[in-house]
């Protein structure tokens, strides 16, 4: 996923899945998740919010070296950024 950016990599179907399925079974109840590209490490990482109105932190100002890929509802799967 994600190969089209040209960001240095790809991210595989499996680890996306296994994001989505963490994020659902956290004690924490999350209901978005926001997917960044870690450029000192060269590495997707998911971030888990509760609050769609999280998200803006990541859409307006990410930290010095994660860049926004996307944002994802956990329960439907849906690409909401």
């Amino acid at each position: 996923m994600f190969e089209n950016l040209n960001i240095g990599g790809s991210l595989e179907e499996d680890d996306f899945e296994d994001w989505l399925v963490q994020g659902r079974s956290s004690k924490i109840r999350y209901h978005y998740m926001v997917i960044l590209w870690d450029e000192t490490h060269q590495d997707f990482r998911p971030v888990y919010l509760s609050e769609r109105s999280e998200l803006e932190k990541y859409t307006d100002r990410v930290n010095v070296g994660d860049v926004f890929i996307a944002g994802y509802d956990l329960y439907t799967e849906s690409k909401i950024m």
